[in-house]
């Protein structure tokens, strides 16, 4: 393992929703929850997209990164809630867009999808063993 120690890729492989931070021309932040898939293989994120009708795979995320392509995903839980236990990971990095093979990422999902490369990987409470 390079960017992520073998609790991250734990916490990456057991969760399916995060959030995306992406932001354009205008320096405002757009922040969505997005499904994605942890590559372990390649230490990457892959993060496809429904094709929805009227509109198909065009999503505001996709045009931030078009312009900026510099994105965040936070992946964050709460272990316990009573003695508030919060875990997650952020990982930062530069996207690569791609326009076909978006297909396997998810049920419906279309064929182009973004990938992830992270330069910065930082966790909180995924060491921590719950009390």
């Amino acid at each position: 393992m390079g960017r992520f120690n073998a609790r991250e890729v734990g916490f990456l492989q057991e969760h399916l929703l995060g959030r995306l931070a992406t932001s354009g021309k205008s320096g405002k932040p757009h922040v969505v929850p997005i499904r994605y898939h942890f590559d372990a293989e390649h230490e990457v994120i892959k993060i496809g997209g429904r094709s929805l009708e009227g509109r198909g795979q065009e999503r505001l995320y996709v045009r931030h990164l078009n312009v900026n392509p510099q994105a965040a995903l936070v992946v964050d839980d709460v272990l316990d809630e009573q003695t508030w236990q919060p875990r997650g990971i952020l990982i930062k990095g530069a996207t690569v867009l791609h326009t076909e093979g978006g297909e396997v990422l998810g049920p419906g999902f279309g064929p182009n999808w973004v990938e992830v490369v992270p330069d910065f990987v930082t966790s909180w409470g995924i060491d921590t063993p719950a009390l």
